[in-house]
């Protein structure tokens, strides 16, 4: 037996041996008991001392995960001190069950850049990404108060500063502060005195030749705040006054110049998440209007080098029932975040076409996914995005809900009628035959489902029964809707947004300010937070509005 235990030694160790020498991207070096090393090499996107956490936008690592960015934690402070952003690394991964740790960080050498079929909008410097034309610009600052702005291709290739110039203008407590860019060490580079403080809004401007580009970006400057991409000043600003005939106007807008895609806001009404093309998405404080920080972008993702990469958005968002996570579907991707910080936890496992609609269920356990094309909804683990159950309807599912209790799963489709699913069963579902058009938005309003598509009436069935309770003519086919009660909040296409009593069915308001299609609506506790596809965020203050919940 002691021979057999030094014979399994001297494997380990010199399996450990050959792993110094293999390539640098090796898969699976060491295995044992306890659990498995492998060995990856990538980009260091972003340092945590505090939380001990590395973000990596790292290579193909074989037989553990494909190229992407993950944030990963390590085994102690020591790992980190050779590691920077912007510094590409070799990295040792410890895997134990599904517990991943970092155990060794070696530096190579500066960052590598883009790589040809690769949609890449994550950092490479610890900055803040935004796409221009064919163009990438990574926005950077240090709290030594060095501004850089670096240029690279539409695959993410550093291209020289030489022959581009340009101011940064940041907005500091104690005023603004502008700096001159210039050619410098791979960058465009500024700098001035200490910037003491955990995020900055700057102001780009920068030129090579024609109209120059201009970018608002809230910039971190320490490991634990994430940066924003704006496409505009970023100010909720109140309207002028209303003409006596024009009615109600929202307490404040702002204006992203290009479209809102998705909407969301938190259980607490502290805070709305907004999805914009091409920016990203940032988070809001309703109270105020006020801007909080940036999410993440999605890790970098393999395309064909024929279709460069282009401007992207959120096509769907679910919060969590505490507020404290959201999920984001871009395209074919589901991404965890955590709300308060903007930081990606982790890219959900997911298959198939590109996501309609999310739903979160109220245990926290499971996402409710539909995707076009498919022919039934998916519940899948909201840890993991593993499949759990799939819920096959008669057509293309659509909108997705589920009931405050969560004991009712609801699936729109493409042809109109909604389908009940017990989730916790593989009963057939309850069919809600009188929608005739798409039912893209659902609603669990107290112990009814509401809905309101393209035929121009809104309905309210029983959650328990299926039964339907009421229904009225809305003005028109409609392209979303937000439930309060006792107010529904209805998008016609003629981008107005009007306001009905649930029990009645009876106009409320109506409220004229958009001037593009309203796709996204959500409540925020007494404020309605509306986005169009011109770019324009509004929040309405209507506590005046809102009386006594609906009775069951």
């Amino acid at each position: 037996m002691p021979d057999r235990r030094r014979s399994r030694r001297a494997l380990v160790n010199l399996l450990i041996a050959l792993a110094a020498v293999t390539p640098l991207v090796a898969a699976s070096v060491v295995t044992w008991r306890a659990g498995v090393t492998y060995t990856g090499v990538g980009d260091v996107v972003s340092v945590d001392a505090a939380a001990l956490e590395l973000t990596i936008n790292h290579d193909d690592i074989p037989g553990l995960m494909p190229a992407m960015t993950m944030v990963f934690p390590v085994r102690d402070s020591s790992v980190i001190t050779t590691a920077e952003p912007g510094t590409r690394v070799r990295f040792e991964l410890f895997k134990k069950g599904n517990t991943l740790r970092i155990t060794r960080v070696t530096a190579l050498g500066a960052a590598t850049g883009g790589r040809p079929g690769f949609h890449d909008h994550t950092p490479h410097h610890g900055g803040v990404v935004l796409m221009w034309g064919m163009l990438h610009f990574e926005v950077a600052a240090s709290r030594e108060g060095w501004v850089r702005v670096y240029v690279s291709d539409v695959w993410r290739r550093p291209l020289p500063p030489q022959g581009w110039s340009g101011s940064v203008m940041l907005d500091l407590p104690e005023g603004a502060r502008t700096l001159v860019l210039q050619p410098g060490d791979g960058a465009l580079v500024g700098g001035g005195p200490p910037l003491l403080l955990p995020t900055v809004l700057a102001h780009v401007r920068v030129a090579q030749s024609g109209e120059p580009i201009e970018m608002h970006v809230l910039l971190p400057l320490s490991s634990d705040s994430t940066g924003a991409a704006l496409s505009a000043l970023p100010r909720c600003v109140a309207p002028p006054l209303p003409a006596p005939d024009t009615g109600r106007l929202p307490r404040c807008a702002v204006a992203f110049g290009l479209p809102v895609t998705v909407v969301s806001t938190t259980p607490d009404a502290a805070t709305a998440v907004v999805a914009v093309v091409s920016v990203g998405i940032t988070a809001w404080r309703v109270a105020d209007g006020e801007l909080l920080h940036g999410f993440a972008p999605a890790p970098p993702t393999q395309v064909s080098p024929e279709h460069p990469p282009h401007g992207e958005a959120a096509n769907a968002i679910a919060m969590s029932p505490d507020g404290r996570e959201m999920v984001a579907a871009l395209d074919r991707r589901l991404l965890r975040y955590a709300v308060s910080s903007g930081r990606l936890l982790r890219e959900l496992s997911s298959a198939g076409g590109m996501v309609r609609h999310v739903a979160w269920s109220p245990d926290g356990a499971a996402l409710l996914v539909s995707r076009y094309g498919d022919t039934a909804a998916h519940l899948v683990r909201a840890d993991d995005g593993g499949d759990v159950r799939r819920l096959p309807i008669e057509d293309q599912p659509a909108g997705v809900a589920f009931s405050a209790d969560g004991r009712v799963a609801a699936v729109g489709s493409e042809g109109g009628p909604i389908f009940l699913f017990d989730p916790t069963t593989d009963a057939p579902p309850r069919v809600l035959r009188e929608p005739q058009t798409p039912t893209d938005v659902l609603s669990f309003v107290d112990a009814h489902l509401v809905a309101a598509g393209g035929d121009g009436v809104a309905r309210m069935w029983s959650a328990a029964t299926g039964a339907l309770v009421t229904q009225f003519r809305v003005a028109g086919p409609s392209l979303a809707l937000a439930a309060a009660p006792p107010l529904l909040a209805v998008a016609g296409r003629d981008r107005v947004l009007r306001l009905y009593d649930l029990r009645s069915g009876a106009l409320v308001e109506t409220l004229g300010f958009h001037r593009a299609g309203i796709y996204s609506l959500r409540w925020a506790g007494a404020t309605l937070v509306s986005g169009d596809n011109e770019g324009l965020l509004a929040l309405w203050d209507l506590s005046d509005r809102l009386a006594t919940p609906l009775t069951p």
